[in-house]
């Protein structure tokens, strides 16, 4: 191979190879001052990059291995994709193995820490082998947010170079001042000149930039250390002020005044906004906030537009724009985002399609879209969206080597795909496709089992499979499947109690035990188990009082529920008030709310029953068979209520025609037949 030498070996996962190329050019290119270092180490070069620098060789990893035993630094880019990298957590231990834990740097790009840091680094090293004890390795954040790139490759030069960070910026600095001073010199007579012509200009101008700096001050701080002090001890409110005034700063700027770096660090600072406003579940203020910064990303667009970073910033305001109208059920809005979305991620996926983080941003524009037409009742429209969604991601996920990250991605695809089977009716097809997300999660967990992103997902899951089982007569292996749920929901709720889809998962899966325990006769667990539930529901609605789902579609469905099954001996008073509140609020022409409209129909039946009203009780079971979704696909507990409410009336051909459906689809709707008559 040859006794080369390398200045740092460059570790990095193929998802950040455009931030690698960036920072190996600049590194390679930097010089350092006179005067700081000896004159023949003033280049940092060469630095280790590529595979691709390397000669022919029937071992890739011994050649690997040289190139590391002949580096005198580590540069590791930390990201989430970095993290869940064998290959780079290998790199790592072979360098510490060699040289120790001292000349190791990192240099974080994408995520937050601990998920973004590869866990090697974090291990103390001593005489060669890992020992118990922990490491703070030296870190420099490229991101805007951190250092910036600018700060953050000085502390990576400081660092490799063996000098003091101060030292190197103040001879920078001098060295930029003395440039400085030769150009105006050298343009001292013509500046004189352009002063006389542009004063009045730049008078006017003066009022502009003061604001724009002051602004700029208060974003630079909020992007630094205000929320980095914040965010892990919880206190995002403290920031609702800071933001306020910066929203209303930008709501007023004229776009077409400021130029391109302006109208970035205006996306920048309004996104942070909406972020924090989102963590926090204050859509209401988040999505104002996202409209804004789509608003800045469109005019950057909107002046080159073809450029691909300019397209995927306005795609991702865009989504988020789609994402948080959809969550407050602002349909017209969210469909607009999302097509516009899903419009650039396909046109950006086109120009590369080497390029895998692109190739994912088509697959979230599918699922996204197939979301849509799900939540319309056309399930038919939207599982062959989600399938090209499932198919992208599994390429991907094959060309990356299966990381963990990639195959829960993969594993949320084949849940919508599970699902929108389930929604058509077909049930086999829906468990099959379920077992194949589980397994990804069992295979993700097996390898690390605190990945708690894959434990989340596989709640929903196992909910979902045990609800499908039970509907099939296959309760012993349904119980299996839910209690396992639970008790993953349970050390989720432990590990992040503030995180609210563990709540949405975990809600999910406390519902659908309770209802099988109730169809089994455990009443006293069933209770507990919907008690849970209501917890869960009660903290998601205090989060968000605008979000349809929770505070509409479960929330009706957990009480409309209990009222047919543990709270069904309440007063007439009692369910009349369940059921007269839920009609109130609930659409019959949305498909996603169905079950939940004939449920409160049928339990305004029997609160009628019970007050001796036999007519209003018939009109109450009338208007429940009456309620038919013009969406596609099979509601079964829909259909299951139906029936009942049929056989109420004494209309027992139509109660034998849908108990004739559901035993086609093998469900079983026992559930139902536990419904008090009086």
């Amino acid at each position: 191979m040859g006794e080369r030498r390398y200045r740092a070996f460059l570790s990095y996962s193929h998802r950040d190879r455009q931030v690698a190329e960036w920072l190996h050019k600049r590194l390679e290119n930097y010089r350092l001052p006179p005067g700081l270092v000896d004159h023949s180490r003033s280049a940092l070069r060469p630095i280790f990059k590529d595979r691709e620098e390397l000669p022919a060789s029937d071992n890739l990893g011994e050649a690997i291995e040289g190139a590391i035993a002949r580096s005198e630094a580590l540069i590791v880019l930390c990201s989430p994709s970095a993290a869940v990298s064998p290959w780079i957590a290998k790199e790592i231990d072979c360098f510490k193995r060699l040289h120790g834990d001292s000349r190791v740097f990192l240099a974080l790009v994408d995520g937050e820490p601990p998920y973004n840091i590869p866990p090697p680094l974090l291990v103390h090293y001593n005489d060669g082998q890992p020992t118990e004890d922990r490491t703070e390795p030296i870190a420099a954040d490229l991101r805007p947010e951190g250092d910036g790139r600018r700060l953050g490759v000085e502390k990576l030069v400081a660092g490799i170079a063996g000098v003091e960070l101060d030292d190197l910026v103040d001879r920078q600095t001098r060295q930029r001042n003395r440039r400085m001073a030769a150009i105006s010199a050298l343009s001292l007579v013509g500046m004189v000149i352009a002063i006389g012509l542009a004063l009045y200009a730049q008078k006017q101008r003066d009022a502009a930039r003061e604001e724009r700096a002051q602004a700029n001050g208060l974003v630079e701080y909020m992007l630094t250390d205000l929320r980095k002090q914040l965010e892990p001890v919880g206190r995002l409110d403290l920031l609702d002020g800071v933001g306020a005034k910066a929203m209303d700063y930008y709501a007023a700027q004229n776009l077409d005044s400021l130029n391109a770096d302006e109208l970035g660090r205006r996306a920048r600072a309004v996104q942070l906004v909406a972020e924090i406003h989102n963590l926090r579940g204050d859509n209401e203020k988040a999505l104002p906030a996202f409209r804004e910064a789509a608003r800045t990303t469109s005019e950057l667009l909107a002046r080159n537009p073809d450029d691909p970073q300019r397209m995927y910033d306005h795609g991702q305001s865009m989504f988020w724009v789609g994402y948080i109208a959809w969550q407050r059920g602002q349909m017209d809005e969210a469909k607009r985002a999302m097509e516009g979305y899903a419009d650039i991620s396909k046109r950006l996926a086109a120009k590369d399609r080497k390029n895998l983080d692109w190739q994912m941003e088509e697959a979230y524009s599918y699922s996204n879209l197939g979301t849509l037409e799900s939540d319309a009742g056309r399930f038919s429209k939207a599982l062959p969206l989600f399938q090209r969604s499932v198919a992208i991601i599994s390429k991907v996920a094959k060309q990356e080597g299966r990381p963990a990250a990639r195959l829960i991605e993969l594993g949320e695809g084949l849940s919508w795909v599970a699902t929108e089977q389930n929604y058509l009716g077909d049930f086999a097809a829906s468990t099959a496709t379920r077992r194949q997300e589980i397994a990804l999660y069992n295979e993700v967990m097996k390898a690390e089992p605190d990945n708690y992103d894959a434990m989340r997902s596989r709640v929903f899951a196992r909910s979902e499979m045990g609800w499908l089982l039970g509907q099939m007569e296959r309760r012993s292996e349904a119980r299996t499947f839910l209690e396992a749920a639970v008790a993953d929901a349970r050390v989720l709720l432990e590990q992040d109690p503030e995180n609210t889809m563990t709540k949405e998962m975990s809600n999910a899966a406390f519902e659908n035990l309770a209802q099988l325990d109730w169809r089994e006769g455990k009443t006293a667990d069933a209770t507990r188990n919907f008690d849970r539930a209501g917890a869960l529901i009660a903290d998601l609605r205090r989060r968000d009082p605008a979000n349809k789902d929770w505070n509409l579609q479960r929330p009706a469905s957990l009480e409309l529920t209990r009222a047919l099954t543990d709270r069904s001996g309440g007063s007439p008073e009692e369910l009349s008030a369940t059921a007269g509140g839920w009609l109130r609020k609930l659409d019959r022409k949305d498909p996603s709310l169905q079950w939940q409209v004939i449920a409160a129909h049928v339990v305004d039946a029997l609160a009628k029953t019970r007050r001796g009203d036999t007519a209003g009780a018939a009109a109450a079971y009338a208007r429940a068979i009456a309620v038919e979704s013009e969406g596609e696909g099979l509601n079964v507990n829909a259909l299951a209520l139906r029936a009942v409410a049929a056989e109420r009336l004494g209309q027992a051909d139509l109660a034998a025609q849908l108990r004739a459906t559901l035993r086609e689809r093998r469900a079983d709707p026992a559930i139902d037949d536990r419904i008090p008559r009086s």
